[in-house]
């Protein structure tokens, strides 16, 4: 049997519309696998699936057995950083959904840009959910731009959700991993943003990798580097 894309579309009560996620089911299929959600930047959505080839990337390192098969969902976030009902659209109604339907097991979550904020955000939040976390190019910085307070209403609740801050505060179990990346000439300089991070969680005691890469914020970054975030998922 070989590998596919299926797309879900459902109705969200959480969010009173219509959403949809893909999701990569590997060859020869079995109940039992590990699940990697990964969340897609601002202005993208579930299509981020076909935009960074995953399932001919992920097809040719399992095929070579550089990683073990796993599901790979990509949910549709919109441009909200993954705040408020979206929250709950992901934890009670995309989460149950998949995890039912595949019958997983090990979760992993990771995401760029605008959804690495999102994949830092929820694993810090809910520290015994994922056992790896990714944040690649992930839009975080130790100061709220005047731009992007409209996603959090307030200053407070920025703070209360920052990856720098809630990862001096939180528990931690021993088991979580986390990978950061960034390109050298990101435009968001959010390399910087990914030092701080590393910094912090790596005083902490916890298992942290921070690559500072050639390149910038874009698409072509991630597909660079796409085949060095599922060696780090899907670790044999």
């Amino acid at each position: 049997m070989k590998s596919k894309i299926e797309t879900i579309e459902f109705y969200s009560k959480a969010l009173d519309k219509k959403m949809a996620v893909t999701v990569y089911v590997p060859a020869n299929y079995v109940d039992g696998l590990s699940v990697l959600y990964f969340m897609h930047g601002r202005s993208g959505d579930e299509n981020i699936i076909h935009a960074l080839e995953m399932q001919t990337v992920a097809d040719k390192m399992i095929g070579e057995g550089r990683m073990r098969p796993m599901l790979i969902v990509c949910p549709r976030m919109e441009n909200a950083l993954g705040l408020n009902a979206y929250g709950d659209y992901f934890f009670d109604e995309v989460m149950p959904l998949i995890e039912q339907r595949y019958k997983t097991t090990t979760r992993f979550i990771g995401g760029c840009s605008a959804g690495g904020y999102i994949a830092l955000n929820y694993a810090l939040l809910h520290p015994t959910m994922f056992t790896r976390v990714g944040g690649h190019m992930p839009a975080i910085d130790d100061q709220l731009d005047d731009e992007d307070l409209h996603y959090f209403g307030t200053h407070d609740v920025w703070e209360a959700n920052n990856p720098l801050s809630l990862a001096r505060q939180c528990s931690l179990p021993a088991e979580i991993a986390f990978y950061l990346d960034a390109g050298d000439e990101d435009e968001g300089g959010f390399y910087r943003g990914c030092a701080l991070l590393a910094k912090t969680l790596k005083a902490r005691g916890v298992q942290v990798e921070n690559h500072l890469n050639k390149g910038h914020h874009s698409v072509q970054y991630i597909k660079e580097n796409f085949e060095k975030y599922l060696l780090f998922y899907g670790i044999l």
